[in-house]
C-alpha cells in the first residue's frame, strides 16, 4: 500500500529565497509515515503504547526546490523489512506532478516495557505490507 497526504509549504519552513529549507523534508517525511499508519488503521498514538520507532537512518535526495505555499504530496509506503527493523520510503511531487524529493527511513523496534530492540512483531508486520518503488 502506498499511502498519500497534502500538505502545504509554510512560510516557517522556507528560507530567505522562500524554498522550503533541507532538513525540513525529513519532517515531511513523518508527516507521510504517520499518515502511512493512520491510513493502515493503527494511528502512531496507538502504535506509541505499544513499541517505538527510532529513526537509525535518514536519507533524502533533492530533484528541485519546493516554495512556500506550494502544495505537496507525500507519498508513503514500506520497500523492505528485515527481523528487527524495516524502511520506509517516500516521494514528494508538487502539483504539477513533478518530484521534488526521493528518500527514506530505516526504523528500528524497541520494546517501550523493557528498553530493549526486539524483532518486529506480527502485528507490526501484518501492516507494513512490503510495496516495490513506483
Amino acid at each position: 500500500m502506498i499511502a498519500s497526504t497534502t500538505l502545504r509549504v509554510r512560510y516557517k519552513d522556507t528560507d530567505c529565497m522562500k524554498v522550503v529549507y533541507y532538513g525540513n523534508y525529513l519532517t515531511y517525511f513523518e508527516v507521510g509515515r504517520v499518515e502511512f499508519l493512520r491510513q493502515q488503521g493503527t494511528p502512531i498514538s496507538e502504535v506509541d503504547q505499544k513499541i517505538h520507532m527510532p529513526v537509525v537512518e535518514a536519507a533524502v535526495r533533492y530533484a528541485r526546490p519546493a516554495r512556500l505555499d506550494e502544495l505537496l504530496e507525500v507519498r508513503c509506503w514500506v520497500s523492505e523489512r528485515k527481523r528487527a527493523s524495516f524502511r520506509f520510503a517516500y516521494e514528494i511531487v508538487n502539483a504539477a506532478g513533478e518530484t521534488v524529493a526521493t528518500g527514506s527511513t530505516r526504523h528500528a523496534c524497541w520494546d517501550v516495557a523493557t528498553g530493549k530492540m526486539i524483532a518486529l512483531p506480527p502485528w507490526l508486520q501484518a501492516i507494513t505490507p512490503i510495496v516495490p518503488a513506483p
